[in-house]
């Protein structure tokens, strides 16, 4: 009970601080998504490098992918994290160093977000392909 307090409080206080009504993003699941990925947006953005790949660059390296298979790896590693994928891209292109980067590692989201929330995510960042 305490975690879906949680997250619906989570998602009034961004679906507020952009302006967007609850309707528009229950009506819109890619907009639920965008709205749900800005936890994300702590390590990631979609263009520029903060301290993890951006969505476009993770995008482009699995370009070759189908989207099935990039649905079931992108929701694996969101929900239980994942280290050492992106360790040489990091240590060439990331400026700001948080640590030593072969201990970097994305942590798991499932504390933060349920299966459903997860989906809504991952197809958000898939439609940044189009």
């Amino acid at each position: 009970m305490k975690k879906a307090v949680i997250s619906l409080l989570l998602l009034v206080v961004m679906i507020n601080s952009y302006g967007i009504t609850r309707e528009d993003a229950e009506k819109n699941p890619i907009l639920k998504g965008k709205l749900l990925a800005k936890r994300c947006a702590w390590c990631h953005d979609v263009n520029r490098t903060l301290i993890a790949p951006p969505f476009k660059v993770i995008l482009k390296k699995y370009s070759n992918v189908s989207e099935e298979t990039l649905k079931k790896r992108f929701f694996n590693v969101i929900k239980n994290g994942s280290k050492g994928k992106w360790t040489e891209w990091i240590k060439k292109n990331v400026k700001v160093k948080m640590g030593e980067v072969d201990q970097m590692y994305m942590p798991p989201q499932k504390p933060y977000y349920n299966d459903e929330e997860i989906n809504l995510i991952v197809n958000w960042l898939l439609s940044l392909k189009k």
